[in-house]
């Protein structure tokens, strides 16, 4: 059997397909995290959350890529309108991400930025 290589999708990439597909429910989550004001949100906090939002919502994201983002969240850091998130998919590995929740754009962090 022949093996084919295929690229793997950055966290950045995944996210932002998700955006696409479930815009209204990943903006009801994003904007309860932002109603929060600027500060710093801790991994149960942003499960909390999520788990506020209604019960179909959740189903609806629970499969997908922004539920991985969201388990690997350590931290969010909301500066309105951004949410940057620190996320460990697995040990010893970090992704920086910054979601604008009003643009919904999603975009890579350097560990300086």
């Amino acid at each position: 059997a022949e093996r084919a290589l295929t690229r793997v999708h950055s966290i950045r990439e995944r996210v932002d397909e998700t955006l696409k597909a479930h815009r209204n429910e990943i903006v009801a989550l994003l904007t309860r995290i932002e109603s929060k004001g600027k500060g710093i949100l801790q991994h149960h906090q942003i499960v909390a959350e999520f788990e506020a939002i209604p019960e179909d919502t959740r189903k609806t994201l629970a499969g997908g890529a922004f539920a991985e983002v969201l388990r690997s969240t350590q931290e969010a850091i909301v500066v309105p309108p951004w949410i940057a998130l620190a996320l460990r998919p697995r040990p010893g590995v970090w992704e920086y991400i910054r979601l604008n929740v009003q643009a919904l754009v999603v975009e890579e962090l350097r560990v300086a930025e």
